[in-house]
């Protein structure tokens, strides 16, 4: 059975969908401003791998995203093209259009699947002005100067706000409001369902109360009214990073309430930071790395979803080149060993057959289905890897099984091209370095690498590559 940590309760539960058999699925996605950073990618990995553990499971998934393609910040961004001026609207499309792209292949390099819904903001501005009204009439929306605010004392005083993250509501402020689409500390305050926008900016008109008004959706009411739209209401799991639990999923879960009259999702899964220098990685603390400039310095994406994978998705990770390097000689030898069971296995498949080995796709299984510990279910790849009892074709076999969830990409990914005659020198080598010959190994390293090649020594046994 699988069990997921719910931040709802704040504790791991046995995950069950609201509808048997059909797992609904939302996540939040990227603000297209500027160009992912690696801390933001961990959560789609996240939800990718959630969403390949389900269907694991037997589970048709039923998953949708969004795009933020209007707030402060795309609007701002979108201000400095020069067609602002006379075409704020298309110039917000034109400047969100190309972050968006560049998402979109950053995720297909990582290969995390499309969910079946996209969802643009910009695209959804009448469901959200429904949902506003529906907050309206139940008395928990009101409006000052051309903006809609949400009332969190009122609401708080009616309901519970606070939830995802403990908040003492016994003496809220009344009519503390706050004018950006996103805050950092964690103090309740009313936040714009609507925002009046200035002169020149993109607008869209609002009726509200019996006013026209001109502005644009707040950032925290987009995600509610899209997932209400797309998704049945509610549904089993909401996915996000740990910085998004409050505000943004804490407004999400009052907003619907107040307007749908139901929490927004069952379960509530956040995946924590990726730290640089022991500090948050963000855009803010221009300390952010990016996917493209991991594959500059001679990364595969993929090693960097390997490297993801070696921590549990609640646990804080320490980015270092050190690190992901690791990874990338670990990620390459499977590689290399997967490929060379892929083309030893079609002997072993006449003789034996081939199927994945049930006791090993039990623990596999068992492991993922608590709260999804890939660094487990890794080890256990390395142990399939080294069983000596299984043919190649066994192995092959297991590991495609659990590749499925993972995500790696092994049967697409092959490696460079070895020549035998390389790969007989390593192999020879790796004896006398068993049998603590290092003369021999030594002299064999510097023939490999007169050669034209590299050889490096892993836990897992040497790995090759051209110079």
């Amino acid at each position: 059975m699988l069990s997921l940590y719910n931040t709802l309760t704040k504790k791991k539960e046995e995950f069950f969908p609201m509808r048997n058999g059909c797992v609904s699925m939302y996540s939040c996605g990227p603000t297209v401003y500027n160009y992912a950073h690696i801390g933001n990618l961990r959560a789609f990995i996240t939800a990718d791998v959630l969403a390949r553990a389900l269907r694991y499971n037997r589970y048709v998934v039923l998953r949708a995203m969004n795009t933020t393609d209007v707030d402060d910040k795309t609007i701002s961004g979108a201000s400095l093209l020069p067609e602002y001026a006379n075409d704020p609207k298309s110039a917000l499309k034109h400047f969100t259009q190309k972050y968006e792209e560049e998402f979109w292949k950053d995720i297909t390099a990582l290969n995390v699947e499309k969910p079946k819904y996209i969802t643009r903001a910009t695209e959804y501005i009448s469901a959200m002005e429904v949902l506003i009204n529906k907050i309206h009439t139940a008395g928990f929306a009101y409006e000052k100067d051309g903006s809609v605010y949400f009332d969190v004392a009122k609401y708080a005083a009616a309901k519970k706000y606070g939830i995802l993250v403990d908040i003492d509501t016994s003496h809220l402020p009344s009519g503390v409001r706050e004018s950006a689409d996103e805050y950092a500390k964690e103090n309740a305050r009313d936040f714009a369902l609507w925002k009046k926008t200035e002169k020149g900016e993109p607008s869209w008109t609002l009726s509200f109360d019996g006013q026209n008004l001109n502005g644009r959706p707040g950032w925290h009411i987009e995600c509610s009214a899209m997932a209400h739209q797309v998704l049945p209401s509610p549904f089993d799991i909401h996915t996000g990073g740990i910085d998004l639990r409050f505000p943004h999923h804490e407004n999400e879960i009052a907003q619907s309430t107040a307007g749908y009259g139901a929490m927004p999702a069952h379960f509530w899964v956040h995946n924590d930071h990726i730290l640089v220098d022991r500090k948050k990685m963000a855009k803010s603390e221009d300390n952010f790395i990016t996917l493209q400039t991991i594959i500059k310095e001679g990364f595969s994406p993929l090693a960097y979803r390997y490297w993801l994978l070696t921590a549990h998705y609640r646990t804080p990770v320490n980015f270092t080149w050190e690190a992901l390097g690791a990874s990338r000689t670990a990620f390459e030898k499977l590689c290399a060993t997967f490929w060379e069971l892929s083309e030893a296995r079609s002997l072993w498949m006449r003789i034996f057959g081939a199927k994945p080995v049930i006791r090993y796709c039990e623990l596999f299984k068992q492991y993922i289905n608590d709260d999804l510990d890939t660094p487990r279910a890794l080890a256990l790849v390395w142990e399939v890897l080294k069983d000596d009892t299984l043919s190649p074709a066994q192995k092959y076999a297991t590991l495609s099984d659990f590749d499925s969830v993972l995500g790696l990409g092994l049967r697409a990914h092959k490696p460079a091209n070895i020549p035998k005659k390389i790969q007989i020198l390593a192999n020879e080598r790796e004896q006398y370095r068993k049998n603590k010959n290092w003369q021999k190994s030594d002299e064999l390293r510097a023939k490999i690498t007169a050669l034209g090649y590299e050889v490096k020594d892993t836990d897992e046994g040497p790995l090759l590559s051209k110079k």
